[in-house]
């Protein structure tokens, strides 16, 4: 082993100076080079009279190793090599180590515990993930951690897990809570965190800001000398321009990280690029070539155990099914992959599948003449639609700022334009009646305000006016409870404070359509997606949708 640098002593040789070799072979990065050095020094500490000393060496190998294998992906092997080292390191708990042997006991710990919680999320196991987390903070307590780096990597992957899960709000949240806290000198985690932050806001439309952080991201990976993970933003930097639009730069990106990681034999990164490459492939329409790159991805992810990552593959095999007229076979794959995002609590994912269905379903009813079925297939589609745009509606109270839940918003609105085409569609009054005092409640504006044109809209479009129904839809605060002269508040949310940067903003009250009945707006649509995808879609309150004053 080399000896070019100091070695810390900790082991002796040829322990200390092979970690430090393997260390420099993650950073260049050559994941394959390491894992021989590790698997050497572990084939060296086997050979050692068993004490509980060697087993501890033997544990901090295998974890060394495992997270090399999570690096290269290698999720199987990496699953079996963490969970010796765990048993190794459970096994010595009792035994006394001193201060300091204990302190080195709980690194390698915890390490292992974010390494197995890190798993156990790429494989989609993300309650069993979300329960090792918590057992390594439960161990933080007891550890010297001058820096702060376990816990902010502890926090990071908190992070990660409510990415997965797509609940981006809670994701960001605590990703810039722990931003002013984690020194930059925590590497690689602050760059990390970095990334998280410029990936939650390329998947909520903010690509200027995604941008920035990557770009400080890149600078403190650099300092670090991690080209690894500078050579993982050429990918979230693709995954950024495809959300934006800018195909052209996205296929480009996409083409060299591909490049990067199968020459690194980075097969689940590998995997991603192809997914992505298949759906840039599906817009040229390249039929093969899309269905090619594919496959490829669906093999490498059902290989790895990466199950919420094969199901999207699937939703997009679905996608592409439909184009080409495969109706059955795009129901069978969206299907198969909400099975897969129902099972492991991703709701966001199965709302975005019940919206594809309903959209697929309104662009068949306008293809093709459905005869006597078309009202039964309009209602199916809003049974789909409704209670999934309700939910991601209501996803931007998750936010904390202003600009974030206006974003989201933005998103959100087109699944609930879909809503109001199929109601115009049906001329279901009613139901259009419904959907504008439930989109309308929360809000506060001064009476003069309100625009008399929408309601206007409302009327002809529901008694089968040609109309163009996008008129119908409401605009982000069209009603108010009271009179002009100061913020009127409606189920406890001021205009002002809906605006306002860094204060969270609760969902609207149900809205109580008559003085006699018990119905609410849109109560049975609201329970619907409720129960569908575990989110709460009003508060409490109760209002009247007709003026207190009348």
């Amino acid at each position: 082993m080399p000896d070019e640098e100091a070695v810390v002593p900790l082991y002796g040789e040829p322990f200390d100076s092979g970690l430090a070799l393997a260390e420099r072979h993650q950073l260049a990065p050559d994941p394959a080079a390491a894992r021989t050095v590790y698997e050497e020094l572990l084939t060296a500490a086997e050979s050692i009279e068993d004490s509980p000393d060697v087993r501890f060496l033997r544990a901090h190998l295998l974890s060394n190793i495992g997270t090399v294998q999570l690096t290269a992906t290698d999720l199987a092997g990496a699953a079996a090599v963490l969970e010796r080292a765990l048993g190794l390191l459970r096994g010595i708990e009792s035994v006394p180590m001193g201060p300091l042997g204990r302190q080195l006991w709980l690194e390698v710990l915890l390490k292992t515990l974010l390494g197995k919680a890190d798993l156990l999320r790429r494989t989609g196991r993300l309650d069993e993930s979300l329960a090792c987390l918590d057992e390594a903070a439960a161990r933080l307590p007891e550890f010297d951690d001058p820096e702060g780096m376990r816990t902010a990597e502890v926090d990071l992957n908190r992070v990660h897990l409510l990415m997965e899960r797509g609940e981006w709000g809670a994701a960001e949240e605590h990703a810039s809570a722990m931003l002013p806290t984690t020194p930059a000198t925590v590497a690689p985690t602050a760059p990390r965190l970095l990334t998280s932050l410029g990936l939650i806001c390329a998947s909520t439309g903010r690509f200027d800001l995604a941008e920035d952080y990557f770009a400080r991201a890149e600078d403190g990976f650099r300092a670090a000398g991690d080209i690894g993970e500078q050579q993982q933003l050429i990918a979230h930097r693709a995954y950024a321009a495809m959300r934006r639009g800018d195909l052209d730069r996205a296929e480009r990106l996409y083409d060299e990280a591909s490049a990067v990681f199968e020459r690194q034999r980075q097969f689940g990164d590998l995997a991603v690029c192809e997914q992505a490459r298949a759906f840039l492939a599906g817009l040229r329409g390249e039929a093969t070539g899309a269905d090619d790159l594919m496959t490829s991805s669906l093999a490498r992810f059902e290989r790895l155990g990466a199950e919420i990552a094969a199901a999207d593959t699937v939703l997009l095999a679905a996608q592409q099914a439909y184009r080409r007229g495969d109706i059955t076979g795009m129901k069978r794959l969206a299907q198969r992959a909400r099975d897969v995002y129902q099972a492991r609590g991703v709701y966001e994912r199965c709302a975005q599948v019940d919206l594809m269905l309903a959209e697929t379903l309104e662009d068949n009813l306008n293809r093709t003449d459905h005869g006597d079925h078309e009202k039964a297939s309009v209602s199916t589609a809003l049974s789909l639609a409704l209670p999934a745009a309700l939910a991601l509606e209501t996803a931007r109270y998750d936010f904390v700022t202003a600009h974030a839940r206006s974003q989201w918003l933005e998103l959100a609105d087109d699944a609930m334009r879909l809503v109001f085409r199929l109601a115009v569609r049906r001329q279901d009054q009613g139901l259009l009646f419904e959907l504008v005092e439930h989109r309308c409640a929360g809000a506060s504006l001064a009476l003069n305000r309100t625009p008399s044109s929408a309601r206007r809209a409302l009327s002809s479009a529901a008694s089968g006016s040609s109309e163009d129904a996008a008129t119908v839809f409401p605009s982000a605060a069209m009603k108010a409870y009271g009179h002009i002269g100061g913020p009127m508040v409606l189920g406890g949310v001021a205009a002002e404070a809906a605006a306002s940067v860094g204060l969270r903003v609760a969902p609207p009250p149900k809205v109580r359509m008559s003085p006699e009945s018990g119905r609410t707006a849109l109560q049975e649509y609201i329970a619907a997606a409720e129960f569908r995808y575990h989110r709460r879609i009003v508060s409490e309150e109760e209002v009247p949708f007709w003026s207190p004053t009348t």
